[in-house]
C-alpha cells in the first residue's frame, strides 16, 4: 500500500495507528491463534497476552529468562503465572501464530515513494542481501550451519532480506538455516522480478543464468562480476585479458573503462562491463588473502586471477545513455544501506544475541524481534520521507532504531491505546527523532543524500 505524493504526515499517523490497531486487536490475535492450532480452549492466559508479553521480551536488548517473563507478566496483567505454564505456550502452534502475524504485517505495509522523481525510470529499485549468525548447538537439527572452512560446522540462521530502494517496502523477508546460500536463494526467486524492476546484487547472488534471465524479462540489474566468468571481445569473441586491460589503462592514465562485452557459456549475452582499478593496497590485500586461502587447500592463484584482483567489476544490461560510469557505481553502492541494517539488528536490536533455550521459543522470539523491526522500518522510513521533503535531511537509521528500542511503551501504546492517544504516541515518536537523529556525513564520501538529489536532478533535467 503506497501513499499518493501528497501525503501528509497526519495521514501516516492516522493510517498507521489505524492498522496496528487492527492487526494486534484481540479479536484478530484470537482468530489466527484459532486458525494456527494455538488456541484451542478458553484460557485466562489468552493469545493477545501471549504475543503482548513476547513483544516485551524481544524488545530489550539482553536476554528475558522465564522467570523475568513471569515477574513482567504478574506486573502487566495483575496475576502471576507459572514460568512452566508460560514454557508450555512455546508450541509449534505458537511458531505459525507469530508466523502468520509476521506475514500479515509484511503485506499490509504503508510505505510511500521516497520522491517521485527518484529513479521514477524503474517500478521497483531492489536491493537484496542475507545475514547470518550462530546459534546454540542445541538448534542444530532446525538450523544447520554450512562448513565453509572444513571445520564443525555450527548451528546457523539466514535471514533473506530485501527492500525497494525508492519507497522502503520490504520485498522479501525470509528465515532460513545456514546451508542455503546466497545463489540459491537468486534462482529461486528469479520469478518474483517483474518488467521494469531493477536489481542490485552483491557477489553471493551472482548466477549468470538468473543475471541473463532478467534481460527476457525486460528487468534491469547491476551486479558484481563474478572472477570466474569469462568475457569475450563482441567483434571477434576473443577472451579479453584483463593484464592486459589493466596496462592499457595505466598508459591511458584512466581509473575506469566502460565497453560493451559478451558474457555467458553456451549462449553468449551482449552485456556491459564496468571496471574500476582498486588501490594498489586494497590490490595486495586481495593477493594475500587469495595466497593463504590457496595455500590452506594446496592451490596456486593463477595470473589471470591476480590480474582481476586489479578491479572492482560490474555487469549491467543497463546502456551508458541511462546511466554514466559514475552513476551506475554510485546507485551500487546504494547497496550498503543493507549492510547498515544489518548492523541495526546486531548491534541494537540483538537478533544475534539470543540464549541457548528450545526451538519453539527461540522461533516465536526471533520472529518477535523481526516483527519490532519491520515496525521500525516503517516508522522511520516514511518519517525519513516527510523530513527529506520538508528540511532535506535524512533521518539516521541507527539513532531511530536506538530510540525505538528503548521506546517500547510509546510503541506498544500505539495499538493498546484508542485512536486520538495511540496517534499521539507516533507524534511523540517524531518529536523525539526530529531532534537530533540526522544521518551525519562522512569526510570524502557521497553521502546518501547527495546520491538521492542527484538522480532527482538527473530526471527532472
Amino acid at each position: 500500500m503506497y501513499y499518493i505524493e501528497r501525503g501528509t504526515l497526519s495521514e501516516f499517523t492516522s493510517s498507521f495507528s489505524a492498522m496496528l490497531r487492527e492487526v494486534f486487536s484481540e479479536k484478530e490475535l484470537q482468530k489466527k491463534a484459532a486458525a494456527s492450532g494455538f488456541y484451542k480452549r478458553k484460557s485466562d492466559f489468552t493469545p493477545a497476552m501471549f504475543f503482548d508479553l513476547l513483544l516485551y521480551c524481544a524488545s530489550g536488548s539482553e536476554n528475558y529468562s522465564l522467570s523475568q517473563a513471569t515477574s513482567k507478566f504478574k506486573t502487566m496483567y495483575g496475576f502471576k503465572l507459572a514460568k512452566q505454564s508460560i514454557d508450555g505456550r512455546f508450541t509449534e502452534g505458537a511458531v505459525a501464530f507469530v508466523k502468520e502475524i509476521l506475514k500479515e504485517l509484511l503485506e499490509r505495509q504503508l510505505s510511500k515513494v521516497f520522491c517521485a522523481d527518484f529513479l521514477s525510470q524503474f517500478n521497483h529499485v531492489r536491493i537484496k542481501d542475507s545475514t547470518r549468525f550462530v546459534v546454540p548447538e542445541k538448534l542444530r537439527e532446525h538450523f544447520k550451519g554450512c562448513d565453509r572452512n572444513r571445520k564443525k560446522s555450527q548451528a546457523c540462521v539466514c535471514i533473506q532480506y530485501e527492500y525497494d530502494a525508492r519507497s522502503g517496502k520490504i520485498l522479501d523477508l525470509n528465515v532460513t538455516d545456514g546451508t542455503r546460500n546466497d545463489a540459491t536463494d537468486a534462482n529461486e526467486t528469479k520469478t518474483e522480478i517483474s518488467k521494469g524492476d531493477l536489481v542490485i546484487r552483491d557477489l553471493g547472488y551472482f548466477n549468470l543464468s538468473v543475471l541473463t534471465g532478467f534481460v527476457g524479462q525486460e528487468a534491469n540489474f547491476i551486479s558484481r562480476l563474478n572472477t570466474s566468468i569469462f568475457v569475450f571481445e563482441p567483434e571477434t569473441t576473443e577472451k579479453i585479458g584483463f593484464k592486459e586491460l589493466y596496462d592499457q589503462m595505466c598508459k591511458q592514465k584512466l581509473t575506469r573503462c566502460d565497453k560493451q562485452v559478451l558474457v555467458g557459456k553456451d549462449k553468449l549475452e551482449k552485456l556491459r562491463l564496468i571496471v574500476e582499478i582498486v588501490p594498489e593496497q586494497v590490490y595486495q590485500e586481495r593477493i594475500r588473502k587469495i595466497n593463504k586461502y590457496n595455500k590452506e587447500h594446496g592451490w596456486t592463484t593463477t595470473e589471470e586471477y591476480k590480474a582481476r584482483c586489479r578491479f572492482n567489476m560490474f555487469i549491467t544490461n543497463l546502456p551508458t545513455e541511462e546511466l554514466t560510469i559514475g552513476e551506475t557505481m554510485l546507485l551500487y553502492r546504494l547497496r550498503w544501506q543493507v549492510e547498515l541494517m544489518f548492523k541495526n539488528w546486531k548491534s541494537v536490536c540483538k537478533i544475534d544475541k539470543i540464549q541457548p533455550m528450545k526451538y519453539e521459543r527461540f522461533t516465536c522470539l526471533l520472529f518477535a524481534k523481526l516483527l519490532l523491526i519491520i515496525l521500525n522500518i516503517q516508522i522511520i522510513c516514511n518519517l525519513q520521507v516527510h523530513y527529506f521533503k520538508k528540511r532535506k535531511k535524512i533521518l539516521s537509521e541507527n539513532k531511530c532504531f536506538k530510540t525505538l528500542r528503548d521506546s517500547f511503551s510509546i510503541l506498544r501504546g500505539i495499538w493498546k491505546e484508542g485512536r486520538k492517544r495511540s496517534e499521539k504516541k507516533i507524534r511523540d515518536l517524531v518529536g523525539l527523532f526530529s531532534s537530533n537523529h540526522w544521518k551525519e556525513k562522512r569526510r570524502n564520501k557521497t553521502n546518501y543524500i547527495e546520491i538521492i538529489e542527484l538522480f532527482i536532478c538527473k530526471s527532472n533535467y
